[in-house]
């Protein structure tokens, strides 16, 4: 393979693509339209330099969370530029730019990826602009406890979506899903990798990271983040994962608030989701008090406010009081986990985070969380939407270039494009055809109809049922042809099959569905240094990388 340049990216408008919602695609490309909503423009120059000022200034205890980080770091495969930009976050003026992602098997899909690749981006572009030492931090979020939601990946094996499933056999709440200790079952679904993989020249390399990673009694989160290490050495990549009881315990204050109040944070929530929609945009959180987890030994249970001063945890008998659980935050921290609203603040809380590169679905309810911000006594970063890439082989070029289409040509289900591309490359043009028979039938009847009417003028309406029956009988005609040239078309209908299966797999974007092994395996681990130098970090539009 070649190697890629900045030029290789194509840009096209992420609203072209029919895939994101309204409010993504304006924060994109027309960010006054939602200014009101985030903290500043993410592409600024000076709202970049103000929100690094801010950060480095916040309250942080900085020696516990590097200490806290070398300790963590250790365990994934810690480098010497990891190691320096650990001990750069004791530095009062560093900043961060941090992204996360749950601990999807094998790194989950594409969009992982695109995520640790947008922060190392903007490392460079961030210290030029501001002056600072920037560090890049990846969250590591196994706290969650869907496990169905990390359990598969998907990849693509001749020209279909292979979905590989972990399978082993766990209760239906096991609790942070990232302390889960692999089983034996792993084998299975590494061997179903190794099978579906073609061979390559880079396929031993790839399966090797994956199985020295992926191993009976590793915790999911700790194999999530080994494989995305090795892929990314020597780059500088600090992990962290918050399920660790110092960085709870520096968390108490903000997790005491919540429990003091539980109404304030959702009442912020839930003003902005009004204002968004007044506005004609979705609400992508819905916030109910509170917004913490209780961790038990297998278990996650959100606590939920029953009364004035009871909670509950949801689903369950068990009842604490409004001082029982503030005990229990004092005691063992670690109990305490946030959700969707509390985990970025937690982030920011303990970070000096100057800019978060996040996902559409983030950047939609970022727009939710200014409110909470100011609840918490905090700032929030700047959102910086990550890279949206399709990837197009050379074998999906080739379609694309036959039938003259872009990869926006392709929406979430294939018939309407089939539909098209079949009338455009029909040696009879179906509509032209009867475009011009139709003037001709109209034509006769208007001519008729008088001489009709001469006869009996109540035979006018008789008339203009006939033309009815025979329009209705003429555009049936027109679609059993075109149905018959499809049925001739099946050479079209397989070439755009197997484009739509890349580009759009399951009706999905590419970027949503398949997993980096895919890539790695047939173009060699190289590719991930090529996307770096060929994505832009303006991210405003969605980015097309022929390989």
């Amino acid at each position: 393979m070649t190697s890629l340049t900045e030029s290789a990216a194509h840009r096209t408008s992420p609203a072209a693509l029919g895939a994101f919602p309204d409010l993504f695609i304006d924060y994109c490309t027309d960010f006054d339209a939602v200014a009101d909503f985030y903290p500043g423009d993410w592409q600024s120059r000076t709202a970049r330099q103000a929100a690094a000022t801010t950060a480095a200034e916040r309250p942080a205890d900085r020696d516990v969370l590097a200490d806290t980080l070398l300790d963590q770091n250790e365990r994934w495969g810690l480098d010497e530029s990891t190691r320096s930009h650990i001990e750069t976050l004791r530095d009062p003026d560093s900043i961060a730019v941090v992204t996360g992602q749950q601990v999807g098997l094998f790194t989950g899909p594409l969009y992982t990826i695109y995520k640790t690749i947008t922060t190392l981006q903007l490392i460079e572009e961030w210290a030029d602009q501001t002056g600072r030492p920037v560090v890049p931090v990846f969250w590591v979020e196994g706290e969650d406890h869907d496990f169905e939601e990390i359990a598969t990946a998907h990849v693509l094996r001749r020209n279909k979506v292979d979905p590989l499933s972990y399978q082993p056999d766990i209760d239906a709440n096991p609790g942070a899903v990232g302390r889960l200790a692999l089983t034996d079952e792993v084998h299975e679904v590494v061997d179903q990798l190794d099978e579906a993989l073609p061979p390559s020249d880079f396929k031993p390399a790839v399966m090797e990271h994956v199985r020295a990673a992926y191993r009976p009694g590793t915790r999911l989160e700790d194999a999530f983040t080994r494989l995305i290490c090795s892929f990314f050495e020597d780059d500088g990549l600090v992990f962290m994962n918050p399920d660790d009881a110092r960085l709870k315990a520096l968390t108490r204050p903000l997790f005491r608030r919540e429990l003091e109040d539980p109404q304030a944070s959702v009442a912020q929530v839930d003003a902005a989701s009004r204002a968004l929609q007044d506005r004609g945009y979705h609400a992508q959180v819905n916030a109910r008090p509170t917004n913490l987890f209780w961790l038990g030994d297998d278990s996650r249970w959100a606590i939920d406010l029953e009364d004035e001063n009871t909670f509950r945890l949801r689903g369950t008998d068990r009842t604490f009081s409004r001082s029982e659980l503030i005990s229990r935050l004092d005691e063992t921290p670690e109990r305490f986990s946030p959700n969707v609203v509390l985990r970025p603040l937690m982030q920011d809380h303990l970070l000096p985070t100057a800019a978060y590169v996040a996902g559409p679905g983030e950047v939609s309810y970022f727009a939710q969380y200014g409110g909470v911000y100011e609840w918490a006594d905090l700032d929030m970063p700047l959102i910086h939407p990550r890279a949206s890439v399709s990837l197009v082989e050379g074998k999906v070029q080739k379609v694309l270039d036959k039938y003259g289409l872009s990869v926006s040509d392709f929406h979430d289900d294939l018939e309407p494009l089939f539909q098209d591309v079949v009338i455009d490359t029909m040696e009879v043009d179906v509509d032209a055809l009867f475009s011009e028979a139709l003037p001709q039938l109209h034509q006769t009847l208007n001519a008729l109809k008088p001489e009709v009417e001469a006869v009996d003028r109540t035979l006018g309406a008789s008339t203009e049922a006939a033309r009815s029956a025979i329009m209705d009988e003429m555009e049936s005609l027109k679609q059993k042809v075109v149905r018959a040239e499809k049925r001739q078309q099946d050479e079209v209908r397989s070439q755009l099959k197997k484009a739509h299966t890349n580009l759009r797999p399951n009706g999905a974007l590419q970027e949503r569905t398949i997993n980096v092994l895919y890539y790695l395996n047939k173009y060699s681990p190289t590719l991930l240094d090529d996307l770096r130098h060929a994505l832009h970090t303006d991210t405003s539009a969605h980015q097309v990388v022929e390989l």
